[in-house]
């Protein structure tokens, strides 16, 4: 029972008397006990007579304490009375295991010390290795040496330039260059020929970047508008659709299934079942420059790298302390914003419903993830009760991934909620405007205006 005396603790009362003496014979002293253990702890062993102690056991062959009865003198010169033997401690033992939990605590606080020493100086050297690794990629030994002339053609993204570099050996390597650029930022560079020093380090190869080619590359350029709220379905539509490229819609496709996209943003390892596209969202809409040799895995590498520039810029990675969710969520969150809300002004009441809501425990209830999960704006009764983790009308939570490609307001408008009590919004003008209610019974309200402008169903 919780708080009964167990056998042996020290809750059951200390030693009697009469097991002293049995105790001073059969356990060594503190020092011997010292020495023991250190050198235990070392790997060695220290020569015994007697085998050690197992845990919970005395530490030696049974001895039986002779029992006696004591005669004490009384004061009126009376008979002597005859004392009581010492009692018999529960389980039969007689204070030995008081001992040997005292001997078994010792080496334990000493050889955690020690480990915990030993530890630390370990975690210490690797640490210091792992630095001056790191350093040597960023910074290589030495001053920079002779000079490289390189043309750096339109639509090259961060990892073909990264791998351009190592290779003609201006930095040291290519993988710590991207990463480098894709988690710090790095500069918006013309296409063009640039003259780098070998031996570089990363900083002083971004500086070269910043200061612009001395002699502008020329060449025919493609533009490519992706709008955003696309999906990346979307996008391949519209990449089939524009002529001039070296590549189509599938093979971009499949550029996107190739390589780990964003950086800042990472997606989870293992997504869920039902998920449409892993790549959904981590493509930034933007206006984007290419030529006739420009592959699908360079346009694919230039949208990732925008993003993540985009996202650096926002400070994405401080989203579990403002919202409480990761970047990638966060992601999601913006990418149901954009496709919720038509006016900049919405936008920030908006991503305020969907924390409210998840902050609840409600169902977001939002017809956008429907749309994207049955691949049509025109909801009927049977298609807003559809199976899948896009329906949060029936689901609970986050869809697993993002619906579209938010544009920058969206993702800003999902690290920056506008207070408010707001659960429901709804349109109620053909402009566009959400109307914001906290309680059902203003939602009804609003909802009746845009049945009877035809903007609901």
């Amino acid at each position: 029972m919780p708080g009964s005396p167990v056998p042996g603790s020290p809750a059951s009362g200390p030693p009697t008397s009469g097991t002293d003496s049995a105790t001073k014979l059969r356990l060594p002293t503190a020092a011997d006990r010292l020495l023991r253990n250190a050198l235990r702890v070392v790997g060695l062993e220290a020569p015994s007579d007697s085998p050690p102690a197992e845990p919970g056991l005395a530490a030696g062959p049974a001895i039986e304490p002779e029992r006696k009865t004591l005669a004490a003198p009384r004061a009126d010169g009376g008979e002597p009375q005859t004392a009581v033997p010492p009692a018999e401690p529960p389980g039969g033992r007689r204070g030995v295991d008081y001992e040997v939990v005292s001997k078994r605590r010792g080496p334990g606080t000493f050889g955690a010390l020690l480990f915990l020493a030993l530890l630390g100086l370990v975690a210490w050297t690797a640490g210091s290795r792992g630095y001056r690794w790191v350093q040597h990629q960023l910074d290589p030994a030495g001053e920079p040496t002779h000079e490289i002339v390189l043309t750096l053609p339109p639509g090259s993204s961060t990892s073909s330039i990264s791998d351009l570099l190592a290779g003609q050996g201006v930095i040291e390597s290519s993988r710590a260059y991207e990463w480098y650029v894709r988690l710090k930022g790095g500069p918006a560079f013309q296409a063009g020929e640039y003259t780098f020093r070998a031996n570089s380090s990363v900083w002083e190869t971004m500086e070269v970047l910043e200061a612009g080619p001395s002699r502008v590359a020329q060449a025919f350029q493609r533009r490519i508008t992706i709008p955003e709220g696309m999906t990346v379905a979307q996008m391949a539509e519209l990449l089939d659709e524009t002529p001039d490229l070296a590549f189509g819609g599938q093979e971009f496709i499949v550029a996107t299934r190739s390589r780990r996209l964003s950086l800042v943003a990472p997606a989870p390892l293992n997504l869920p079942d039902g998920v449409i596209d892993p790549a959904e969202g981590q493509l930034f809409a933007d206006t984007y420059f290419v030529d006739g040799d420009t592959s699908a895995e360079q346009l694919v590498a230039l949208m990732v790298d925008r993003l993540d520039a985009v996202l650096n810029e926002l400070e994405f990675s401080d989203a579990p302390q403002r919202v409480g969710l990761t970047p990638y969520e966060a992601l999601i969150v913006a990418s149901m914003i954009e496709r919720e809300a038509q006016r900049p002004e919405d936008l920030a009441p908006v991503a305020r419903v969907i924390y409210n809501r998840l902050q609840q425990g409600w169902s977001l209830g939002l017809d956008a993830t429907v749309v994207y999960a049955v691949g049509s704006s025109e909801l009927t009764v049977e298609l807003l009760a559809v199976n899948s983790p896009y329906n949060t009308r029936l689901f609970v939570g986050l869809p697993p991934t993002p619906i579209a490609a938010p544009g920058r307001a969206s993702l800003e408008a999902a690290l920056n909620p506008e207070p408010g009590p707001w659960m429901f919004f709804v349109l109620t003008d053909s402009d566009g405007t959400l109307s914001f209610s906290e309680t059902i019974e203003d939602f009804q309200r609003d909802k009746a205006v845009c049945v009877e402008l035809g903007l609901c169903g």
